[in-house]
């Protein structure tokens, strides 16, 4: 009797523990995958109902500055938290058609069409293109090409140009300047020429080198085929004379007087100089008119007949 008693008790706690493990979380009454499905599909039909009510709202009441777009064009679908970071503004200094490259691939990035791509284009614009876009009549473009191409040829003359081989042959060195500044400023230029060859880019090169005879010495007896080659060559020589400027700085040490040629040391001398020799100009006239009251005391001498 005792024994059974026992066992119906045990019974009706584990009972009394299932019920209150389920009234405490419903999650062990619904199935995993049937739980996250249906919270995707309110999330998707939250989302379709959201952009059919923008389409609508911005074909009636679209704002004054998408007017120059067309009904079509300003059908856009939004892509979630779409944003687009780390995008500069145009500024009109820019290469154009690589500015707009650019953005392009910001907005694919970001899972945009042609249409985001347009309808947020006037977000990244300064004020001379937002004139521009608002001085244009309404429905002047129908798609993303012909916004595209109207910016293009309206801003083409103003942006920055790129460069030709004829400003990479106008580089040249200067007395005195560190081999490594020529490269720097001879990179930033080649950077600007968009089509230009390995051969013109070196011929130009070794043109500019005027006071660095080692250097051009060694290309004229090797002339490389190509531009890593020659940045290469020309980095171990600049190496070269960084390394030797401080064995000779090292070896001069900080008591010795500069050299002749040292630009330091022609400062230095330049500040020792006497100020104003003055002083001496005034010895020389005393000394002079010493000299003109000697003659006047004399007495004249007779000539001889």
């Amino acid at each position: 009797m005792a024994v059974g008693t026992l066992m119906a008790t045990a019974e009706q706690n584990r009972r009394r523990g299932q019920e209150v493990n389920q009234h405490r979380d419903l999650r062990y009454n619904i199935p995993p995958k049937d739980a996250r499905d249906r919270i995707n599909r309110r999330a998707t039909e939250r989302a379709v109902h959201e952009n059919l009510r923008r389409i609508e709202y911005d074909a009636t009441h679209g704002p004054p500055f998408l007017r120059q777009f067309s009904s079509h064009l300003r059908q856009v679908v939004w892509p979630r938290n779409f944003k687009l970071e780390k995008l500069k503004k145009y500024d009109g200094k820019e290469n154009l058609e690589n500015w707009i490259t650019l953005y392009e691939i910001a907005v694919r990035s970001a899972a945009g069409d042609e249409h985001v791509m347009a309808n947020y284009f006037p977000v990244v614009l300064d004020q001379a293109g937002h004139q521009w876009l608002l001085g244009l009549p309404e429905d002047s473009f129908d798609s993303w090409e012909e916004l595209r191409q109207a910016f293009i040829d309206n801003f083409i003359a103003t942006c920055e140009q790129p460069g030709n081989k004829y400003d990479l042959e106008r580089i040249r060195d200067s007395k005195n300047e560190p081999l490594r500044d020529y490269i720097r400023r001879f990179s930033d230029m080649r950077l600007k020429i968009p089509k230009i060859s390995h051969d013109e880019a070196i011929s130009a090169f070794i043109k500019g080198l005027r006071f660095h005879e080692a250097l051009r010495n060694k290309l004229l007896r090797k002339r490389p085929t190509t531009m890593a080659e020659l940045l290469a060559t020309a980095k171990n020589y600049a190496d070269a004379g960084d390394a030797e400027k401080l064995i000779r700085d090292d070896a001069r040490g900080p008591d010795q007087p500069p050299r002749r040629d040292d630009s330091r040391g022609r400062f230095d001398n330049r500040n020792h100089r006497r100020p104003d020799n003055r002083d001496h100009r005034e010895g020389w006239d005393r000394r002079r008119d010493n000299h003109d009251d000697f003659r006047g005391k004399c007495p004249a001498t007779t000539t001889m007949k």
